[in-house]
């Protein structure tokens, strides 16, 4: 039996802490996570890029930051800086966020907030702000609970809900199929296909 690789995975929340293990877990047992670096957003990512190049020599780091408001992967490469990267360390963009690839699972997201699946996009990668159209989709959620967990209240100046990542990060580990989502999330298939082959020797 093979020894899995040891990595570290360096994300901006704990959501994409939730997705990135459960993505990984995915590509069978070759990878597993040494720890998780929890970034508090892009810009500590982005600071931090050559650090975390230079400790992937030491152990394979997998970066993962999304997309944002940049047209494509490649412009936010370009803006960064961040042409060209060792075999030690993958780095994936989450187009245009993780919660994206959590709307690519209609059918478990439609499960769980008690909606019909025609509700859900079904190219959640063009959406323009993934995480508020999950809130807004939250919204018609006939559980009191649950809704009031994932939306702001009203008059708040918060984007989600007092419990949202915590329970987006459960819906993840207990109901989210990475196969069913990675067939209408473009960008969570490639960083599948890349992890299936990393690190490069």
């Amino acid at each position: 039996m093979t020894t899995p690789t040891e990595i570290v995975l360096v994300v901006e929340d704990d959501l994409s802490d939730a997705v990135m293990r459960r993505v990984i877990a995915s590509v069978g047992d070759r990878l597993t996570v040494n720890r998780s670096v929890i970034t508090g957003g892009a810009g500590n990512i982005r600071s931090g890029l050559s650090k975390y190049r230079n400790a992937s020599h030491v152990l394979p780091h997998v970066v993962v930051t999304d997309l944002d408001r940049y047209d494509c992967p490649p412009a936010l490469l370009a803006d960064w800086g961040a042409v060209r990267f060792p075999g030690s360390l993958l780095f994936s963009v989450a187009v245009r966020e993780t919660e994206a690839w959590l709307l690519a699972d209609r059918d478990a997201l439609a499960g769980m907030l008690g909606i019909h699946t025609a509700k859900i996009s079904q190219q959640p990668e063009l959406e323009s702000d993934p995480k508020r159209t999950l809130v807004n989709l939250a919204r018609k959620c006939r559980r009191r609970r649950l809704r009031d967990e994932l939306v702001p209240a009203e008059g708040s100046p918060n984007q989600i809900g007092p419990a949202f990542n915590a329970r987006m990060s459960q819906f993840v580990r207990d109901l989210w199929n990475v196969g069913r989502a990675r067939e209408v999330a473009p960008s969570l298939a490639r960083t599948i296909d890349r992890l299936a082959t990393f690190p490069a020797r």
